[in-house]
């Protein structure tokens, strides 16, 4: 569980990260692109999450392409979620248990801050 982003659920605040990776994702029916984001930290610089994969928004087209370790800044609302398998599979349910877990929704004011290398060690903090 992201125990830093949960005191901040219901509130959108503004958020730095480094870019890692486009991917896709499908459910319920329907398809569509995401990002993968390291380093997500706040303004202050304390660290929310190691990663965090949010929708590609039109905030991020507009922003321009992005390329692994480019940096980020952008505000997003901290919304509460249940992961893990709810199936009638026994074995899957006791795997991946349900439980509740944090993340990033609605990114707006998407905008490159700089790059860093992404071959370095991530700053732990």
């Amino acid at each position: 569980m992201r125990t830093n982003l949960q005191g901040l659920a219901g509130r959108r605040v503004t958020l730095t990260a480094v870019f890692w990776q486009y991917g896709t994702y499908r459910g319920n029916g329907c398809s569509g692109k995401s990002i993968l984001l390291r380093q997500v930290r706040d303004l202050s610089g304390r660290l929310l999450a190691d990663h965090a994969w949010i929708n590609y928004t039109a905030g991020f087209d507009a922003a321009g392409e992005f390329h692994r370790g480019d940096t980020v800044r952008f505000t997003a609302t901290v919304d509460e979620y249940v992961k893990g398998y709810r199936g009638a599979k026994i074995d899957d349910r006791l795997a991946r248990p349900p439980a509740v877990d944090y993340r990033l929704k609605f990114p707006h004011r998407v905008e490159k801050t700089g790059r860093i290398d992404p071959g370095a060690r991530p700053v732990r903090g």
